[in-house]
């Protein structure tokens, strides 16, 4: 399981109308928002390193803007090679890139 969590200098509603591109980043499957809640979720296909992953985002109002936080839990398996981390790290770049911002940290 990976988490990461980054800030970024815009609202909320900037980064949620971007989710999309971080799902079609990672090739995201089945891909369920749920914007009252600021809710998304996807599922990966199977790699050479796994069976695939569940990718849960989160999008909250944070100070000075909005947080994007990201799980990725493996199908199956304990160890997922550093797949977890790339999944999330890819998918979050590819918000920031089509929200058109950097994250704060």
């Amino acid at each position: 399981m990976t988490t990461l969590q980054q800030t970024y200098p815009v609202p909320p509603e900037v980064l949620w109308n971007a989710l999309p591109a971080g799902v079609a980043a990672i090739g995201g499957r089945q891909p369920v928002y749920d914007p009252s809640r600021g809710f998304a979720t996807c599922r990966t296909g199977m790699s050479l390193l796994s069976w695939g992953q569940h990718v849960n985002v989160t999008v909250s109002h944070a100070d000075g803007g909005s947080a994007l936080t990201i799980m990725t839990v493996l199908k199956l398996g304990v160890w997922d090679w550093g797949e977890g981390k790339r999944l999330a790290t890819r998918f979050a770049a590819a918000v920031a890139y089509a929200a058109r911002t950097a994250a704060l940290n």
